[in-house]
């Protein structure tokens, strides 16, 4: 992974920000980040500043060899980290204002991704004579490396927690064609019929038609 770029990738939209070359400690950083990550972004505020007051401790699951036990965390083992506090923070409302450029809500975001990693170690020697009154002995008395860390953080917008069904798309109904264009079409397909005559033709008397046959029979 090459510098500037983020250890993780996301299809959503968020909010990302980043600080190099810190001169602060990398193992504080880390449990910081860990405290905030999963928060929603006001929740994490204001646990960064109760650490940086002195109200409330930063939870240690490493990096804890002889450090006390805190009763505001049930007993667990914890410290207040107001120098890598600070820098969360500041961190933390840069990636909140990316996040509210892009077009998120910022009373939904939620911290989606923080964390800490050394960056760089840098060789220090001490520009004195080690005496005795020095701490330590040997080499570990002529010099002490100078460490440097590196965190970035992504926000984004807190997913609902109910699934909305889209809505069903409903089909127009069918124009009904009128009255007077389906008589005409249906005249237009039948055949045409012969006109009827109510004239019918005269039909000749019985009387005049026995006359006949008796003459015919004189003859």
């Amino acid at each position: 992974m090459g510098l500037y770029k983020y250890s993780v990738k996301t299809a959503e939209k968020a909010g990302k920000a980043q600080m190099h070359d810190l001169d602060a400690s990398y193992k504080d950083l880390t449990q910081v980040c860990r405290a905030i990550r999963g928060l929603p972004v006001s929740k994490a505020y204001a646990k960064l500043e109760a650490a940086i007051k002195g109200e409330h401790a930063i939870m240690y699951n490493k990096f804890n060899k002889g450090l006390g036990h805190r009763s505001e965390l049930g007993g667990k083992k914890g410290r207040y980290p107001k120098k890598e506090c600070k820098m969360v923070y500041a961190t933390l409302k840069n990636a909140a204002a990316n996040a509210v450029h892009l077009g998120l809500d910022e009373n939904s975001l939620v911290v989606k991704h923080a964390s800490a990693y050394k960056q760089n170690t840098f060789r220090r020697y001490r520009t004195f004579w080690v005496g005795s009154t020095t701490l330590g002995y040997g080499k570990h008395a002529m010099w002490a490396d100078y460490v440097t860390a590196w965190m970035e953080i992504m926000v984004g917008g807190k997913p609902s927690e109910k699934k909305v069904d889209a809505p069903k798309e409903t089909k127009a109904p069918k124009a009904e064609k009128p009255i007077e264009a389906k008589a005409e079409k249906k005249a237009a397909t039948t055949p045409a019929e012969k006109p009827k005559t109510d004239a019918k033709k005269p039909a000749a008397p019985k009387a005049e038609k026995i006359e006949a046959k008796a003459d015919a029979a004189k003859a």
